[in-house]
């Protein structure tokens, strides 16, 4: 990844920011399109619209849609076209580009990205931190943690194994830095995530085992592992215990611990939850650390810990009844629960169609279920068939609740990033961290994003700092763009002509360019001619009025299109 740090930019950068007031005028309207399917704005429903059916998304939108879920990144020229070419044989080369996608080695990456939204292990500091190591690089190390439990899910779904190898799995997934921390064998010629297997001694049950879950959820001595056991059935059964109604006495003195075990052992409102809850806790006592902020004690995991259920629950382990003695029970007796599953198709589901499902959803829950079985717990399996839903391929609706379909989707802030490196090579960093995923010293929840704790769900609708995000990264991004090209003759974006040329030297070569920047940034295939082009055009002659430096008005060109609203929604 390269960081924005050149100043002898400053000059593109600053005339850039003239063309924010006017790019946002040009498309933060209408942005050139009809009233209709890509319309930005939201209109009150109209009586009769819940009675509509579905109506299909334009190929090539779809296209993008697809490739931003599954790649991070927007579609090529090339593959728009192959799609559009034909309507006759639109969905055979959707088909061909899903597979493509599913094959794409960005594609484990998304899957860890779309998981840390479930899994919420991201986290900007854990209890023992990188220094206890010796480790310098405490961005690195805590990304690492973070991202241990996500990195294994992430390899299951990627390399086609069953679904429940993610709590049965004898292995984990570790980089450099974790390797060097918690002493995990990891190959001397290798570089970033491989697999690895802790050596001491804890069970195998896939991300049950990982320090980077517990890490991220730990335990007081009065909670005794129920917080871990609720955030395990949170995360793979799709039961919350948080969310449960819960009706008891409020005559129970919560400051007295004496009268609060009465109350989990008797009340009736205390048991109907801890009498499952208390004997999954019991399982994770191997995790049980007397000195949490010790890197050694935290690292390890303790097999001589595992019966200190008897003193802190006096519940043996057991899941739902069925007895167990380790976690590899667990993860052997989630895995064969029905609710497994299903969990994992409801949170593909509403992942992929950013919204929350409900009752008008069981339809499709239920399909996708089975071809998740049928798929044999493939996880891609799934995915194929979540992408061939009339509700994820409809269009903008008017009231998308009452009709099932999907509005507009907002891209997360991985999305975001991910596209601008792709069309650009910038990413935005900051002595080697990256802005856009932590908070300490980036933008990630400004930027619409999740850290896990005070913002545990990313943002669905616009808001004012991810646009103040946006700008900034687009200023930066197109710059960067330029020198690329002019320094390192980098031509992926400056498809037809460098930017040190005017476009008035060369008027066909900066239409063509303009109209291929508008199918690669924002997937619109416009006329030469077209309203787009002059205004992107008019746009150029006043940068380049101002500075008479044709780098600097391609760069606020530029700059105005990555603001677009439809590099945000797709």
């Amino acid at each position: 990844m390269v960081s924005w740090t050149r100043s002898g930019w400053a000059t593109c950068l600053q005339v850039g920011l003239t063309a924010l007031a006017f790019g946002a005028a040009l498309w933060g309207c209408t942005t050139g399109k009809d009233a209709g399917e890509d319309s930005v704005e939201q209109r009150t429903p109209a009586p009769g619209d819940a009675a509509r059916s579905l109506q299909p998304m334009e190929a090539g939108r779809l296209l993008t849609r697809i490739s931003l879920d599954l790649r991070g990144v927007r579609p090529s020229i090339d593959e728009l076209a192959a799609v559009r070419a034909d309507p006759a044989t639109a969905d055979a080369e959707l088909d061909a580009a899903i597979e493509r996608y599913l094959a794409d080695p960005r594609f484990e990456e998304r899957m860890v990205d779309l998981f840390a939204e479930i899994y919420l292990t991201r986290a900007d500091s854990f209890i023992v931190g990188s220094s206890q190591y010796n480790i310098d690089d405490r961005a690195a190390f805590t990304r690492a943690v973070g991202e241990e439990p996500l990195r294994l899910v992430a390899r299951v779904a990627a390399s086609d194994l069953p679904w429940t190898e993610i709590v049965t799995a004898d292995w984990t997934m570790a980089n450099e830095v974790l390797a060097s921390a918690w002493y995990l064998p990891y190959p001397t010629d290798a570089e970033g995530w491989q697999q690895s297997r802790y050596t001491d001694g804890r069970p195998a049950a896939g991300v049950l085992s990982t320090n980077g879950l517990w890490w991220r959820y730990g335990s007081t001595a009065s909670n005794a592992n129920r917080k871990r056991a609720n955030q395990a059935s949170r995360i793979l059964l799709c039961n919350d215990y948080l969310v449960r109604p819960i009706d008891f006495a409020r005559d129970v003195d919560l400051l007295d611990e004496n009268a609060v075990n009465d109350a989990i052992n008797n009340n009736p409102g205390c048991v109907n939850c801890h009498v499952s809850l208390d004997p999954f806790a019991a399982y994770f006592f191997g995790f049980w650390a007397y000195n949490g902020d010790s890197a050694r004690e935290s690292s390890l995991y303790h097999p001589e810990r595992e019966r200190l259920w008897s003193d802190y629950l006096d519940e043996a382990p057991s899941f739902y009844g069925a007895p167990g003695s380790s976690l590899g029970d667990l993860g052997r007796q989630i895995a064969s629960d029905s609710r497994f599953p299903a969990c994992a198709t409801t949170q593909v589901y509403e992942a992929l169609l950013r919204r929350s499902s409900g009752v008008a959803d069981m339809d499709a829950l239920t399909a996708h279920r089975e071809a998740f079985l049928t798929g044999g717990l493939q996880l891609k399996a799934l995915i194929r068939s979540v992408l061939h839903d009339p509700r994820y391929r409809s269009v903008d609706t008017t009231n998308a609740d009452a009709l099932g379909g999907v509005p507009t989707k907002l891209v997360t802030v991985d999305q975001l990033g991910a596209q601008i490196e792709a069309l650009t090579g910038f990413a935005w960093t900051n002595g080697g961290v990256e802005m856009l995923g932590n908070d300490q010293v980036g933008v990630r929840t400004l930027a619409g994003g999740a850290d896990g704790d005070t913002v545990v769900r990313s943002a669905t609708q616009v808001n004012a700092t991810m646009l103040l995000v946006q700008a900034r990264l687009a200023e930066a991004a197109a710059t960067h763009a330029a020198w690329r090209a002019l320094e390192e003759g980098d031509r992926s974006l400056f498809t037809r002509m460098l930017p040190n040329v005017p476009r008035q030297r060369e008027p066909e070569a900066a239409v063509g360019m303009l109209q291929d920047w508008m199918l690669m940034i924002l997937g619109r295939e416009v006329a030469a001619d077209g309203e787009e082009i002059t205004a992107l055009l008019a746009l150029y002659d006043e940068l380049y009025a101002a500075e008479e430096d044709p780098t600097v008005a391609w760069v606020g060109v530029l700059v105005a299109l990555l603001r677009d609203p439809d590099l945000l929604l797709y």
